[in-house]
């Protein structure tokens, strides 16, 4: 007795291959569909700084809960780290300047990263750099002009 294996039959080949190229392309399609959840948990942390709602808590498997709370350590850990508020801003600045209007009263004078100060008075404008600013405009106490209104 041989224990070599005897390959199949000629006419069983394309039966094999095809039941192959199925399986192949199932596992493609699985990949894929993981790889887009896994985008959309990415996603999801990014959106809703770190938590989620019930709602969606129900959606996702065991495992997810688990990379999304694991992710977000991460991102957190990360962001400790470098001492940055990471999701403070999703998309960056187009300009390193904007226009701003004061909304409230009693702000006084700011220093910027530049060594001058600026006077902050209700009503006023002022063309000033974003990161000077832009922890103001998180509370309210600015309002970020766009261009047709200040132009």
């Amino acid at each position: 007795g041989d224990n070599k294996s005897n390959p199949p039959p000629f006419k069983s080949r394309p039966s094999l291959l095809l039941h192959d190229a199925a399986i192949r392309r199932n596992k493609r399609c699985l990949l894929a569909y993981h790889a887009y959840r896994v985008d959309k948990l990415r996603e999801l942390r990014w959106e809703t700084a770190a938590g989620f709602t019930s709602h969606h808590r129900a959606l996702l498997s065991e495992t997810e809960i688990d990379f999304f709370s694991e992710y977000d350590r991460l991102v957190s850990r990360h962001a400790a780290r470098v001492d940055l508020d990471l999701s403070s801003d999703l998309t960056p600045p187009e300009e390193d300047f904007i226009e701003v209007r004061v909304a409230q009263h009693g702000i006084g004078r700011i220093a910027t990263e530049g060594g001058s100060s600026v006077a902050l008075d209700i009503g006023t404008t002022h063309h000033i750099r974003r990161g000077d600013v832009e922890h103001l405009i998180r509370q309210g106490v600015l309002q970020q002009l766009n261009c047709e209104e200040s132009c």
